[in-house]
Formats: structure tokens, sequence, C-alpha cells
């Protein structure tokens, strides 16, 4: 009689959540130092909003399924592009594009993945009234996720330009 296999354990995850903005790449720059001392491995995520998505079809700028296609193919590419910029190989760190709400698609990722820790910028592209109102993403996050997330400020001087 043969013994089950016992699940080979993952490596621990680090989940970096990018918006494209100078603040995740900075992110991006912290999460792979952090993955690099403890041999981490890396998933990065772009969440493409449902509320953009839904204001394109508003817009008739094209049928849902069509929408859907292209900002997901586009998303892929500028990933890959972004993680070039940053000096990593797509083939060593896993990218995941999804759509829907972003502090919730995160949520759910960190879970689905086991991150051990969220890592993601202090500040992106949203809408400032947007984020005024309602919060920001990373704030959004920090408060609905029961995992450590690091929040990394830009470092850059003077005011952002977003």
């Amino acid at each position: 009689m043969a013994l089950p296999k016992t699940p080979t354990p993952k490596r621990p995850t680090i989940l970096i959540a990018v918006d494209f903005s100078p603040c995740s790449g900075v992110a991006l720059r912290k999460a792979r130092s952090l993955a690099a001392e403890k041999h981490r491995r890396i998933m990065v995520l772009h969440v493409i909003d449902h509320d953009f998505v839904e204001q394109c079809i508003r817009e008739n700028l094209g049928n849902k399924r069509e929408i859907k296609s292209k900002l997901f193919l586009n998303a892929k590419k500028k990933l890959r592009d972004f993680l070039r910029m940053e000096g990593l190989d797509g083939d060593t760190i896993e990218m995941v594009v999804r759509e829907g709400t972003p502090f919730i698609e995160i949520n759910k990722e960190a879970v689905e993945c086991g991150a051990e820790m969220i890592v993601m910028g202090s500040r992106g592209h949203s809408d400032d009234m947007k984020a005024i109102f309602f919060g920001s993403t990373t704030e959004r996050v920090l408060r609905f996720i029961t995992r450590p997330v690091l929040c990394v400020p830009f470092e850059g001087r003077g005011p952002l330009q977003g």
C-alpha cells in the first residue's frame, strides 16, 4: 500500500500590486530585495478596474468581450515591459492580470496564492477626488486584509506627478 504524497510546500510568496505608477516601481524594487533575502517567490499583480471596463462600454468603444480582450492584452504587455524596465525577467516572476475592484482582487489573490506579504506603493494613479472621498486602493487593502502589507512611499523629491 502506497502512502499518499505529502504536498511539496510552496516557497513563501510576496505579492506585489502594481498600477505602473512610479511609486509601484519603487514598491517592486523593495519587494525584489526582500524576496532575494530569503528566496521568496515573487508574484506581480495588476488589476484592470471593472469600473473602467464599464465606462468603455458606456462610451461605445466596443462590446464587453472586445474591450476586455484588448485591455488584458495591453495590461500583460505593459506588465512585461514594466518588469523589464525594472530589470526583472518575466520568466522568473509570476505575472497575474485580473479584472475587478482593485482592493478586492488584491486581497483575493493574496489569499489564493498564500502570500506571506503584500507590497504596494503608497500612491498610484488613482483619481485624487476619488481617493479623498473613498480612500486609495492601498488604504482599502489595509482595511480589509488579514496579511502583512508593506506600503512603500515614493522616493522622489517634490510633489508626485500622477
